[in-house]
């Protein structure tokens, strides 16, 4: 036998018989496991959730589409108002600032809206119409052409984000 051989099998010798301190605890890191297993729980439960979301009442789902339509006309319109100069919550709107207003929520709203909603609120002129109906408008002031109000504020919006109209249509 070699001396390199001997050293060898010593060293594998003296590794398997060297005694072991048997007062070390064993340690399972539980508040890892849980979390990592709470975070797969999570997922799964939001999914199945989202899935029962499909068998809800038509009247429901409806329900809900409008209440996050009529969330969103909310916020385009206080957009609306703070985009526009000489435009206050509070104070009737003349007919020039009242378009101007008018013109930037609906940007606003093709915008930043889902396109389930916009596609549930109609086509931009029907979002316009829904968004002047909810302004403070002189009660003298004359009903501006929506058509043309909406292809203004679309050219407005491509010219200032850069986007396509296909992104602010309501078909997405």
């Amino acid at each position: 036998m070699t001396a390199y051989a001997a050293a060898s099998e010593a060293a594998f010798l003296l590794a398997a018989v060297s005694p072991v301190n048997l007062g070390d605890p064993l340690s399972i890191p539980y508040g890892d496991i849980l979390s990592d297993v709470l975070a797969y729980v999570g997922t799964a439960l939001f999914a199945v959730v989202m899935w029962a979301f499909r068998f809800l009442p038509a009247q429901i789902y409806s329900l809900l589409m409008t209440m996050r339509a009529d969330q969103l006309l909310a916020k385009a319109i206080s957009f609306g108002i703070n985009a526009t100069k000489n435009a206050t919550k509070d104070k009737v709107l003349t007919i020039d600032v009242s378009n101007a207003v008018l013109r930037e929520a609906l940007g606003y709203a093709l915008l930043h809206g889902g396109g389930l909603v916009k596609k549930f609120m109609g086509d931009p002129v029907d979002i316009a119409e829904k968004l002047y109906a909810r302004l403070n408008v002189d009660a003298e002031a004359v009903k501006p052409d929506f058509a043309t109000l909406s292809a203004r504020a679309i050219i407005e919006v491509e010219d200032t984000q850069g986007i396509r109209a296909e992104r602010l249509s309501v078909t997405s």
